[in-house]
């Protein structure tokens, strides 16, 4: 009886070393399959409103598995969506990798809440990745989320583990909020804290109802665009310009007392901006792209 129970006791102390061992944030890896000259099919984005993402050059995309079912992506932070306040995510683009090997299906989950993990499930929706496409593609949602402005959004993603490499990505973009990752008996983590190189996930949020683009106001000039450095803004009146990058996020903001502006945008990451420019005649933004 006395060896029965220390046999037990025995396997209970095993047991509880496997799960600590198994909980341990060092024992993830993750593994990637490299994909080649992955682009835009702009065709296939809506033109009107505003697509958000953390990551704005698709060249070194990967698909990223762990060998175990896992959740990841974006958390949206508040003082990033004040800008969105009132409008709606009504749909978002994943990468078809364009092979039979990542057809599968996903569980797409989003939160409202929660700064270092999601905190109240929002809004859950499936959708099927064929591997026939090998671009973006878009999904439209069921129900649109609504952003207040008061909540961080969670826009994450879950996949079973039925493929080896279920989640797209890029190369770090060093923006934590980009790179989030949930596992079973860990939580939720910065892949960054847990594996090297890090990288960021490759997704986007289609936000409608943005409306403060005017582009058709002609007394505002925007060249060379695209461009790969200097930008010259010219319109009668400027009194102050504003540049965001793809994430809403203000990257310039100057008054200026000219009726002519150069723009130094060499030192920004090649993307879309979108240039808001007061004057005399009102405030208008246009896009430029900086190669």
């Amino acid at each position: 009886m006395k060896k029965n129970v220390f046999f037990m006791m025995l396997l209970a102390c095993f047991a509880f070393m496997g799960v600590a061992q198994a909980q341990n944030p060092g024992d993830i890896q993750l593994k990637a399959v490299e994909m080649n000259n992955v682009t835009i099919s702009q065709d296939r984005l809506p033109s009107d409103g505003s697509w958000v993402s953390y990551v704005v050059d698709y060249s070194e995309a990967s698909f990223i598995g762990i060998g175990m079912p896992f959740n990841w992506g974006y958390m949206f932070p508040t003082d990033l969506l004040n800008e969105y306040k009132g409008c709606s995510i009504t749909q978002f683009a994943f990468l078809d990798g364009g092979e039979e090997q990542f057809a599968t299906t996903y569980t797409l989950n989003v939160y409202l809440g929660g700064d270092a993990a999601p905190e109240s499930l929002a809004y859950t929706q499936q959708f099927e990745i064929t591997g026939t496409v090998g671009d973006i593609v878009t999904f439209r949602l069921d129900t649109p989320i609504d952003i207040d402005g008061t909540q961080n959004i969670w826009f994450t993603f879950y996949h079973d583990g039925s493929i080896q490499y279920p989640a797209p990505a890029v190369p770090d973009v060093d923006k934590p909020n980009s790179r989030w990752i949930g596992i079973d008996g860990y939580g939720w983590m910065d892949v960054a804290s847990v594996t090297s190189p890090a990288y960021s996930w490759l997704t986007m949020v289609y936000i409608d109802g943005y409306d403060w683009i005017n582009e058709n106001n002609e007394s505002i000039s925007i060249y060379p665009n695209p461009t790969t450095g200097n930008v010259n803004v010219a319109a009668p009146g400027m009194n102050h310009i504003t540049v965001f990058n793809a994430m809403g996020q203000m990257v310039i903001d100057m008054p200026v007392s000219t009726n002519s502006q150069v723009l130094d945008m060499s030192q920004y990451q090649a993307g879309v901006y979108m240039v808001r420019v007061a004057s005399e005649k009102g405030i208008s933004t246009k896009r430029v792209t900086v190669m």
